[in-house]
């Protein structure tokens, strides 16, 4: 498969730093490796994406969209006269090495004079130069050994330069509806996590949290920045969600770190709690369910006395902790305090399919409790409930519930019912669903099963379905 354009950029930005290339010999090259027009080679020279770019000459000259610097790269629509300027400052070239127009510069004298590095990866380039700014300090601090009695047209261009500057200084340039958009943005990727593949939400959650990182890093309103920390702490909780069903435990909690130092600013204790439970689902299925309740309890600390969601998820994910080591009145007793808080919240709550907790989660993690406490009646009938709750589509909950099925049938002794119980919940899932916590949850239902029943046939199939791939044979 041929590499895209932007591992290509990135593979010869490291070659350039290592062997000293000047910025028009790193754009020659990508543009040449990467099969891409000279315009967009300047942009990945950079390790900028669309978005980034967009950014980076909205704040230097004025506002364009990605399908407006899109089309300017492809060669689809030629840009006009101030923007090919715009385009010649932002990348600090001139119109030729972005593919328009020729070069009449003389043999002989230097190609790349000045060698001045392209900015960082994520640097954004702002208005106004060192020298210019040098320039203004110089006139205004003539002002100091006093003036006439009229004002230089140059003083004059200076004052408003300092002006201008600080006026785009502080306006936040940030539309309403772009935030609106991110927000449901953020709504709609904490629901995709039961019916998109892991990768792909993970994918997602990260573009947009970068597109908000490059909106914090500018000032913003105190009402704005708070409610763009709100959707940040949102996007790097989805990040950690989809790295937890991947099966990247590590990474997923540096991604809930970075979320809570984001909640931190909002005050919002409901996002803090919620994602402290989120976290806790990590140990939790990755087999330390002592750390699982230890964070759930936290969790259910933070929430207090607010009547938010986790008030009601914590508790219910510390029960099912206590119950996995042993704790039985423990567990009951932090059922009941879930099921209480659970009766106290609203619609806007258990409605919620992405940071709310429905009453098919408070069933299943209700039957989740019972099964690890050997009460296979009311597990039974609380999974089932759970079940009925859930639709075909969201993949992931249901397949976590038969697990628990599963585990509840081998551990009354029903080992080929409850292996092909497995078996089926597995089988039921795409390739790219069927990792991480799935497979995490499915090893312990097998690890559950006696020795003497490790070779019915259904126990087979299931440890086939769980077990690493093979790695490939090297030729000798």
């Amino acid at each position: 498969m041929r590499p895209s354009a932007r591992s290509t950029a990135a593979q010869l930005r490291a070659t350039a730093d290592v062997d000293g290339w000047s910025p028009w010999a790193l754009v020659q090259r990508i543009s040449e490796q990467a099969e891409v027009s000279l315009a967009q080679a300047h942009r990945l020279a950079r390790g900028w994406t669309l978005a980034q770019a967009c950014a980076a000459y909205r704040d230097l000259r004025a506002p364009v969209t990605v399908q407006q610097m899109s089309s300017w790269e492809t060669g689809s629509v030629r840009p006009g006269e101030t923007h090919l300027d715009g385009l010649c400052e932002l990348y600090r070239t001139r119109p030729d090495r972005l593919g328009w127009g020729r070069d009449y510069t003389p043999a002989g004298q230097p190609d790349d004079p000045g060698g001045a590095r392209p900015p960082l990866s994520g640097q954004v380039v702002r208005r106004g130069s060192t020298a210019a700014s040098a320039e203004q300090r110089a006139i205004l601090q003539d002002l100091l050994g006093g003036l006439g009695p009229a004002i230089p047209g140059h003083v004059l261009h200076a004052l408003a330069g300092a002006r201008q500057g600080m006026a785009e200084t502080l306006s936040d340039g940030l539309a309403e509806t772009t935030i609106d958009q991110l927000e449901r943005s953020a709504a709609e990727l904490g629901q995709a996590y039961q019916v998109v593949p892991p990768a792909r939400m993970l994918g997602g959650a990260v573009l947009d949290f970068v597109e908000v990182q490059q909106v914090l890093s500018r000032r913003q309103p105190a009402d704005r920045r708070s409610r763009l920390c709100h959707v940040a702490a949102q996007l790097a909780g989805a990040a950690g969600m989809a790295l937890v069903a991947l099966g990247s435990q590590r990474e997923a909690r540096e991604w809930f770190r970075v979320a809570q130092l984001a909640a931190e600013e909002t005050g919002d204790r409901a996002l803090r709690a919620w994602l402290l439970c989120r976290e806790a689902v990590i140990p939790f299925y990755g087999g330390n369910p002592a750390a699982a309740a230890r964070l759930a309890e936290r969790a259910r600390m933070v929430a207090g006395s607010t009547v938010c969601a986790t008030a009601a998820w914590a508790p219910a994910l510390e029960a099912r902790s206590l119950a996995r080591l042993g704790r039985d009145e423990d567990a009951r007793a932090a059922m009941a305090i879930a099921v209480r808080a659970f009766e106290r919240l609203d619609e806007r709550h258990t409605a919620d399919l992405a940071y709310g907790y429905t009453l098919r989660q408070l069933r299943w993690h209700v039957g989740s409790m019972h099964t690890a406490l050997g009460d296979t009646r009311r597990a039974h009938l609380a999974l089932d409930e759970a079940l009925t709750l859930y639709s075909p589509a969201e993949r992931l909950d249901r397949a976590l519930i038969a697990l628990d099925q599963a585990d509840g049938l081998i551990g009354v002794g029903e080992i080929t019912t409850g292996a092909q119980v497995g078996v089926d919940a597995l089988e039921s899932l795409p390739d790219e669903h069927r990792t991480g916590i799935v497979v995490s949850r499915a090893r312990e239902v097998l690890a559950a099963v006696p020795a003497r029943a490790a070779r019915g046939v259904a126990v087979a199939e299931l440890r086939e379905l769980v077990q690493p791939p093979a790695a490939p044979e090297l030729e000798g």
